[in-house]
């Protein structure tokens, strides 16, 4: 039985470690890694009626606390709640409640004010509830489902399932907004 002197196996195992390096360097594609970043999109995420909504974030040029003081004009549709002095600029404040077949909440209107530009208008848009602003990968965005009520199918461009029960629903603005001139809200 021969047997090598333990001096010598660590020699055969440093130089197997050495060439196994020196292989790995030699086929080394460093400079040929490319990093690819997902396209993603920016979404204001709320609540209306505890129901989850997000608008695109390209859409939503300011956010405005819920004390922001909005004033009642006559003769103005139900969707509109009102008007708001903004840095001299008198903005209209909105309610998506009707477009969306959720019930018009009662009494005072609480929650903060999305302004929002689409389909030619700025207006102020009313949520009952600011969850957060994130940017999110588009393909986390599935297109809406068939079995989508007749009633959010034309204002939703896509949704995203947060877990197994729980899904949000992006909005188009342009949709909406283009409904609400049409005074269809």
């Amino acid at each position: 039985m021969t047997s090598e002197p333990p001096h010598d196996s660590q020699a055969n195992n440093l130089q197997h470690a050495q060439s196994l390096n020196e292989i790995l360097e030699a086929h080394s594609d460093a400079e040929s890694v490319v990093d690819v970043d997902e396209p993603t999109q920016q979404l204001v995420l709320f609540r209306l009626n505890g129901q989850h909504f997000a608008l695109p974030g390209s859409a939503v040029s300011e956010i405005l606390p819920s004390d922001q003081p909005v004033y009642y004009v006559p003769g103005l549709p139900a969707s509109t709640e009102g008007v708001l002095h903004l840095r001299g600029k008198i903005e209209s404040v909105i309610s998506f409640h009707s477009l969306l077949g959720l019930p018009i909440p009662e009494g005072n209107s609480q929650g903060m004010i999305l302004l929002v530009a689409a389909a030619g208008i700025r207006s102020g848009v009313r949520i009952e509830q600011l969850d957060d602003v994130c940017d999110l990968p588009q393909s986390m965005l599935q297109p809406p489902p068939e079995t989508l009520s007749s009633t959010l199918r034309p204002y939703v461009s896509a949704l995203w399932q947060i877990d197994e029960r729980q899904a949000l629903a992006l909005l188009d603005p342009e949709a909406l907004f283009s409904a609400y001139q049409q005074g269809l809200g």
